[in-house]
């Protein structure tokens, strides 16, 4: 095998792992099998259930949907941050352990990397222009700052995104990231170029 493919496929490995263990978190957490996973993702997310999504389970089928009612207003509290377990209409479900703009990065760096060696050759090492990471971490950047200096009180009007917006905005970031980050991996482990 290449040592591009090497790379390539160790890229994938991590963000296939990653994901799946996202994916497994809560699936698990109906099992009471999941607080390890929850504790070992806290120092990477806020793990606030009101800005994550749930997998929810009526004991015949799984869905993902949002934790909590998304009505624009802030939830405060330590529960906020510490409530794995949740119950809408009698259907118990649990959180992810990432938010859903995290869940959102993640999940498109791994789609981006199953699309890269389609729209790219893996030897290609060149750059795209930093002025399309930047407009792609733009829309993220807007989102979650607005919303932050609205939780601080530095703005004169209340934001609170929605966990669609959140995991969007997630999800175009990390798409493009993928497409920077596979290209610096094999400049960071292929033997350099012959001139």
């Amino acid at each position: 095998m290449e040592r591009e493919w090497v790379v390539y496929a160790a890229y994938m490995l991590f963000f296939m792992v990653l994901v799946g263990l996202l994916l497994a978190t809560p699936l698990l957490a109906f099992r009471d099998g999941a607080q390890g996973l929850y504790d070992a993702f806290a120092p990477t997310c806020h793990q606030k259930i009101s800005r994550s999504l749930c997998v929810f389970s009526d004991n015949r089928t799984y869905w993902l949907s949002d934790c909590t009612p998304q009505t624009g207003q802030f939830v405060t509290g330590a529960d906020d941050r510490s409530t794995t377990r949740v119950e809408s209409d009698g259907v118990v479900g649990y959180k992810m352990p990432v938010c859903a703009r995290d869940f959102g990065i993640y999940g498109a760096m791994l789609l981006g990397g199953a699309v890269y060696p389609f729209v790219r050759k893996l030897r290609e090492r060149r750059l795209y222009p930093a002025i399309w990471l930047v407009l792609a971490i733009a829309p993220l950047a807007l989102d979650g700052g607005l919303q932050l200096l609205s939780e601080t009180g530095l703005l004169p009007f209340v934001y609170e995104s929605s966990n669609a917006l959140r995991l969007l905005t997630g999800a175009i970031a990390g798409l493009a990231a993928a497409f920077y980050t596979i290209p610096l991996l094999m400049n960071l482990f292929l033997p350099p170029k012959k001139e």
